[in-house]
């Protein structure tokens, strides 16, 4: 006769929590108004970033077109204005512009995650509509910024002919 499989006691067996990683969205940030100004594409590519960056390490994530396009699923061209989206409205900072020469991309952080001991910015929660972050050069806008310098800029003088 075939011995009964023994059944395993509750001690025995491994209770599963979830499993894998998760990310928080918090009320602060699904109901600002950047957030609701987002398309669905943009909110998409931001919620995997947030699975993506590891505050602990350096919190900045490298992210191209093409690997932000194979994320959500669209056009290069398509992935580069959800990116810009994100940076227009305060959810991404650019820590780190890209060196196409040596194939590197552009190095980003979120504002909404803590980063190397510092605190987040949570820029995106004083964006308004019409607001853009990047003054006039939107490339490598946040990168060296030295706001404490603006006093040293050449003022304009005024140039007009002075009749005698």
């Amino acid at each position: 006769m075939a011995k009964k499989l023994k059944k395993p006691d509750l001690k025995d067996k491994v209770v599963a929590k979830e499993g894998g990683q998760f990310i928080y969205l918090y009320a602060e940030l699904t109901e600002s108004v950047a957030y609701r100004s987002l398309c669905s594409g943009a909110k998409c590519l931001l919620q995997e970033m947030m699975m993506m960056v590891w505050p602990d390490r350096n919190g900045r994530l490298g992210m191209s077109h093409e690997r932000a396009a194979g994320l959500v699923g669209c056009t290069k061209k398509t992935a580069g204005k959800y990116l810009e989206m994100l940076l227009v409205r305060g959810f991404l900072k650019l820590e780190k512009g890209e060196l196409w020469q040596q194939r590197l991309a552009r190095e980003y952080s979120l504002t909404m995650v803590t980063r190397q001991g510092r605190q987040p910015s949570h820029d995106y929660l004083r964006w308004s509509e019409g607001d853009n972050f990047f003054g006039a050069n939107k490339k490598f806008a946040g990168v060296n910024e030295t706001p404490e310098l603006e006093h040293l800029k050449p003022q304009k003088t005024d140039k007009r002919l002075k009749l005698v």
